[in-house]
C-alpha cells in the first residue's frame, strides 16, 4: 500500500510488512547518501500547512527536488580583520580548514554571489578566490550539506546568507542571527537528558561588524554528545512520500513493521514523547524555545533502527529571558523577537501549539491513523499528560482556551504578525 495511496492497515504483527514493497529502510545503511536523499527527495505532502509553505524563490538549480545532486560553493580569502568569527568549540581541523592566521574561508552560495544588489558583495568579489566548496542543498534549501573531499575536515553543513524567500521568510542570515544561533549552542553544552542531542552551530562568520552584516554558520553532522550513533532520519521524513518512489510506504509505516511493534506506542513512546519533554525541559530549564519542528529534527536510529535520540538543529530562536533570570544563568543572546511587540503566550503557543503540535505531531498522528487505524483521541491524550508532567506550570506560558499563529499578511513593516487562531490547542 503506497504513501499516496488512502486506507488502513490494522493488523499489528510482524507480518504488516506482507504485500508492501521491500522495506527501503535498509537503505539507511548508505549513511551521509541516505542522508541527503531524504533531505532532498522525502518530503512529498509535509508542507500543506501553510499556503506559503512550499513557496520557493530560489532557481530550480539551486533546489533540492529539482536542482543537480551537487553544485560548488564560491569562497573567497578575507582578511580576517574583515570578518567576525563566532565560535562554540569546533572540532580543531573543521577551524583550521576555515580560519587560517590572517585569512578567514568565506563562503557565498553562487546565486547570491551572482547578485550585484546583495551589500557588500561588490567588496567581497575583490577578494582573491579559494577553492570552491561542493556541497548539495537540503530540505531548507539555503543549508547544504559538504559533500566534497575535504581530508580530516569531519561532516559538516553549510548554513548559507540567501536573500530569497522560501516559505514565509526571506533567509538572509545576518549578524544576529549567527550571534544567537552559536550562542544558543554554547549554551546546550550545559543540557542534558537521555533523549536530547544536537547538531551544533560551532563556527560563523560575518562579513563586517554592523547589524546589517552577513555570512554564514558552520553546523557540525555528528550530534552531541558524542556517541556511537547509527542512522539520522531527518523527522518529515518519517511521514513524508518519496518522490522518487512513491509507492513506498512512509518510514514510520517501514520502521514500525520491521520492527514488530505496537503502532500507538511507538509513535507515542519512542518519538512524541521524547520530542514533547526535550522542548519541554530544554525551555524550563534554560530559557530556550527550541523550534522543534520536523525540519528542525532528526530521529537518531540505533544500530537495530530503534529509536535512541531526538537531534535538533538551527538554534536562530526565541529565548526568554525571564525564565533565565529566574534560573540564575546570564543571557549572551541576540534577544530575537524580544521586542517584537508579541507576548510570551503568543510564542510559546506558537513554537509548541503550531511548530510542534500543528506541523509536525499532526503529521505523525496522520500516518498511524491511516495505516493501522489507531485512536487518535489515544495519542493525543497521551500525548497531553507527557506536556504536562513535563511542564507543570504551563499555564503560567501559554494562553488558556486559543493559540496563536503567523498572519497570512505581514504588517506595514514587513513583519509577520502573530494572530489568535480561536482554536482550541490539539497537544496540551
Amino acid at each position: 500500500m503506497g504513501c499516496s495511496r488512502d486506507g488502513r492497515r490494522r493488523d499489528r504483527t510482524r507480518n504488516t510488512a506482507r504485500g508492501r514493497p521491500a522495506l527501503k529502510i535498509n537503505a539507511l545503511t548508505q549513511g551521509d547518501r541516505a542522508l541527503v536523499y531524504m533531505e532532498r527527495y522525502v518530503d512529498e505532502n509535509t508542507r500543506t500547512y501553510s499556503p506559503v509553505a512550499s513557496r520557493n524563490e530560489a532557481p530550480q538549480r539551486y533546489q533540492p527536488r529539482s536542482g543537480p545532486e551537487t553544485f560548488d560553493l564560491v569562497t573567497v580569502s578575507a582578511p580576517r580583520a574583515r570578518v567576525s568569527i563566532f565560535q562554540a568549540d569546533p572540532v580543531p581541523s573543521l577551524l583550521q580548514h576555515y580560519v587560517h592566521p590572517d585569512e578567514v574561508l568565506f563562503a557565498v552560495h553562487p546565486d547570491t554571489w551572482d547578485d550585484p544588489d546583495v551589500e557588500h558583495i561588490g567588496e567581497i568579489r575583490a577578494f582573491p578566490r579559494g577553492e570552491t566548496i561542493q556541497v548539495a542543498a537540503t530540505a531548507s534549501t539555503r543549508t547544504v550539506f559538504a559533500t566534497g573531499s575535504l581530508g580530516d575536515v569531519p561532516r559538516h553543513f553549510i548554513k548559507l546568507h540567501y536573500p530569497r524567500n522560501i516559505s514565509r521568510f526571506n533567509r538572509r542570515l545576518r549578524r544576529k542571527n549567527i550571534c544567537n544561533s552559536v550562542a544558543v549552542t554554547r549554551d546546550l553544552a550545559d543540557f542534558r537528558f537521555e533523549k536530547f542531542a544536537y547538531l551544533p552551530d560551532v563556527l560563523g562568520f560575518t562579513f563586517g561588524d554592523e547589524d546589517t552584516a552577513w555570512g554564514y554558520l558552520v553546523r557540525e553532522a555528528a550530534p552531541r554528545p558524542f556517541r556511537e550513533s547509527a542512522y539520522l532520519i531527518p523527522c518529515f521524513a518519517l511521514y513524508g512520500c518519496d518522490l522518487r518512489n512513491p509507492a513506498d510506504p512512509p518510514l514510520l509505516v517501514q520502521l514500525i513493521d520491521r520492527l514488530g511493534t505496537d503502532p500507538e506506542s511507538f509513535v507515542t513512546e519512542q518519538i512524541m514523547a521524547p520530542i514533547v519533554e526535550c522542548w519541554s525541559r530544554v525551555v524550563r530549564e534554560r530559557g530556550i524555545l527550541l523550534e522543534s519542528h520536523a525540519q528542525n529534527t532528526l530521529l537518531e536510529l540505533d544500530q537495530n533502527f530503534i529509536p535512541a535520540r531526538i537531534v535538533h538543529r538551527d538554534f536562530d530562536v526565541w529565548v526568554d529571558p525571564e525564565t533565565r533570570r529566574r534560573a540564575g544563568l546570564d543571557s549572551p543572546f541576540w534577544q530575537v523577537g524580544i521586542d517584537s511587540g508579541r507576548s510570551t503566550e503568543q510564542h510559546y503557543s506558537l513554537v509548541y501549539d503550531h511548530f510542534i503540535g500543528r506541523e509536525f505531531l499532526d503529521y505523525l498522528l496522520a500516518v498511524v491513523h491511516r495505516f493501522y487505524g489507531v485512536r487518535e483521541g489515544s495519542i493525543r491524550g497521551r500525548v497531553k499528560e507527557v506536556f504536562h508532567r513535563s511542564f507543570s506550570d504551563s499555564r503560567n506560558f501559554f494562553p488558556p482556551r486559543t493559540t496563536f499563529y503567523f498572519s497570512n499578511e505581514p504588517n506595514r513593516e514587513g513583519e509577520m504578525t502573530l494572530v489568535d487562531t480561536q482554536q482550541p490547542p490539539q497537544w496540551r
